[in-house]
């Protein structure tokens, strides 16, 4: 597809975009051997910040970025990737032998469709990592990636890939949605757990900050224990343990906050069923909400 790969060595990069996840993905690949050579961003300080850190230059133009490396990466919002693609397309120059992909989780390479006119390859590369910049760089080693793209394109992302450290996940065309709110689930959801029991300590008269940090340290742990052994290997806990006890004075000291109330209710019956526990030998039956109160089901 172009001269980089036909010669083995690793293609240049460009990046549409120097948000979060273009910041890290530009940067971890840099350290990884790779030649950045431009960056469009419509952000022009971030897109300069980028390029200074991968010595790279500014360039004005998705095509100008494009047309400056022999992979292209689109880390833009996922309603804007269409955009990209239609913007290159209406330029009327052509992009053979290049290949353009996109980090957007629940699209395909069909978002690009229209950049196709210029003769470029299209695919997808969606980081399965939480990247919020330049220091989540080194989280990606280990990560998972979700891969479209067929030929010369397919082997350059695999190659990739592989040189972060990285691992393919193999995802059917079909399930794009599900993955992406598996995803959802696993990565942003124990974020606003993490937030509702920070609101939790803090109104029981610890300080906030403190609170973040050490619950935040707990779930960090939580999450390394799965990595290393699963779920429910993972599991702690008066729920794991079957101890009712201690989950009804959680209850009853939850009761105040009905929202917070339903959240544990909730979240601690999956615990229980992960554990191979009834929920109600814990005192965890179905609740609904009835007004501003929760109430049992019979």
């Amino acid at each position: 597809m172009n001269r980089d790969s036909a010669a083995g060595t690793p293609p240049t990069l460009s990046f549409i975009g120097a948000g979060r996840a273009a910041s890290a993905l530009a940067v971890a690949a840099q350290g990884a051997g790779y030649d950045v050579v431009a960056i469009n961003g419509r952000n022009a300080e971030r897109a300069r910040a980028l390029a200074q850190a991968v010595g790279a230059r500014v360039v004005s133009s998705p095509f100008a970025a494009v047309n400056a490396a022999c992979l292209t990466v689109v880390a833009v919002p996922d309603a804007a990737v269409r955009g990209v693609a239609a913007t290159l397309a209406a330029n009327g120059a052509a992009l053979a032998g290049r290949g353009l992909v996109h980090t957007a989780a629940m699209l395909g390479s069909g978002a690009l469709a229209a950049a196709r006119l210029t003769g470029v390859a299209v695919g997808v590369l969606h980081p399965l990592q939480a990247l919020a910049g330049v220091d989540s760089a080194d989280l990606l080693p280990g990560s998972y990636f979700r891969l479209e793209g067929e030929g010369v394109l397919r082997a350059q992302l695999e190659a990739l890939v592989a040189a972060l450290g990285a691992q393919v996940l193999d995802v059917p065309a079909e399930a794009r949605v599900a993955y992406h709110a598996a995803a959802v689930l696993a990565g942003n959801a124990p974020l606003a757990l993490l937030a509702r029991a920070r609101s939790v300590l803090e109104a029981a008269g610890v300080d906030g900050a403190e609170a973040q940090a050490a619950l935040a340290v707990l779930l960090h742990g939580a999450a390394t224990n799965a990595l290393r052994s699963g779920a429910r290997e993972a599991l702690t806990g008066p729920v794991a343990r079957g101890d009712a006890v201690a989950v009804a004075a959680h209850l009853e000291v939850l009761g105040s906050d009905p929202s917070a109330l339903e959240l544990y209710a909730t979240l601690a019956r999956e615990t229980a069923e992960l554990a191979g526990r009834d929920p109600a030998d814990l005192g965890l039956e179905q609740r609904e909400r009835d007004g501003s109160h929760v109430r049992r089901v019979a």
